[in-house]
């Protein structure tokens, strides 16, 4: 087991100038960070990245404003992962509402493009006359499911899953001879 020396002294060390004492800093408290970070954050990749966040925020933090107010470098270092991990949480809620109003709108440009009332008959023919490989993707993006969804779903690439959205547009649209928009 690795001998680190205490945190008056890396702290000196680090007010002198010398910042690899920083790192030795974060080696020696790299296991209680690791496993504050992974009991608040359940997902291992975003754990690493919390992880990842919490040394720069701490390495930032001694280069622009050194030690001078860091009493006990321990409960110092619990707050800045635990605050790394409560912005972890809010990015993620920010990502979540996004991804709900992408779909939600992603949802209604469906329906104002492929469910134009008279024209839903005609548009789900021009569909059926397409080959399957269309209309496996059609059926999935009626249901709302994101371009990435699909293409896991059918094992495909998402650029072909975009690929084949716009063959269908433009053959809907080639069929009635314009825009769907345009009405």
């Amino acid at each position: 087991m690795l001998s680190f020396p205490s945190d008056t002294i890396l702290l000196k060390q680090i007010q002198n100038g010398n910042f690899d004492a920083v790192g030795v800093l974060i080696s020696k408290y790299e296991r209680l960070l690791q496993t504050i970070i992974r009991n608040e954050v359940f997902n291992p990749e975003a754990a690493y990245d919390v992880y990842s966040e919490t040394c720069l925020a701490i390495i930032r933090r001694f280069r622009h404003k050194g030690v001078t107010d860091i009493e006990a470098v321990n409960k110092w270092l619990k707050q800045v992962a635990r605050s790394k991990c409560r912005e972890h949480w809010r990015d993620e809620e920010k990502r979540r509402e996004l991804t709900e109003f992408a779909q939600e709108k992603h949802a209604a440009d469906l329906e104002q493009e492929f469910l134009k009332g008279r024209r839903q008959n005609e548009i789900f023919e021009v569909i059926d006359k397409m080959s399957s490989i269309y209309k496996m993707v059609v059926e999935l993006w009626f249901e709302g499911w994101t371009s990435v969804e699909i293409g896991e779903k059918l094992g495909i690439p998402e650029s072909t899953v975009k690929s084949r959205k716009r063959v269908i547009i433009r053959k809907v649209r080639e069929h009635f001879g314009v825009s769907l928009l345009q009405e």
